[in-house]
């Protein structure tokens, strides 16, 4: 969570620098960078502490069979374009140096209080993340992220671990 929050703030720095020679030579052009902070991520294990995102494991979820979907407007719209962008990115023990799998999830932003989610685990496992945002002319920030009603995010309490969902 900390390197995620850290890439986060090191992004912002550097879409916010401009150097005077570029604003010298695009004084007519009007440049915005738009950032959008949108990714909550937790764990998923059973009830007797197995990972569940460990392929490996027995009962494991594959991140290829889990669906998203995003409620807009009362019709859900099934999200699953990777050329626009990757919406569950599953993070190995390997690449984030901790003892677990745990899964990035990309929110609906299309309201600011309220934006739902649907994680489809399988044809009979879907839960809801509820999500709140604060959003300005050039960014939109997640502030809060409910997990089937649980708070797993809160910006003004950021854990040293990630949240664990318990399937």
């Amino acid at each position: 969570m900390k390197k995620l929050i850290c890439l986060f703030v090191i992004s912002l720095l550097i879409v916010s620098c401009n150097s005077d020679d570029e604003k010298d030579n695009n004084t007519s052009a009007n440049h915005h960078a738009i950032i959008i902070q949108n990714i909550v991520e937790f764990r998923v294990s059973s009830n007797t502490n197995i990972d569940l995102l460990n392929p490996d494991n027995t009962n494991a979820f594959f991140l290829e069979d889990i669906k998203l979907y995003y409620e807009q407007n009362g019709v859900l719209k099934e999200i699953n374009n990777p050329i626009f962008g990757q919406y569950l990115t599953l993070v190995s023990p390997v690449e984030s140096g901790e003892e677990y799998y745990y899964i990035a999830v990309e929110l609906n932003t299309s309201n600011l209080e309220n934006a739902i989610t649907y994680i489809e685990w399988n044809s009979t496992d879907t839960d809801t993340i509820t999500a709140n945002y604060r959003s300005g002319q050039n960014f939109t920030f997640l502030t809060k992220a409910w997990y089937n009603g649980e708070l797993i995010f809160d910006e003004d309490n950021i854990p040293e671990a990630l949240p664990e969902i318990i399937k």
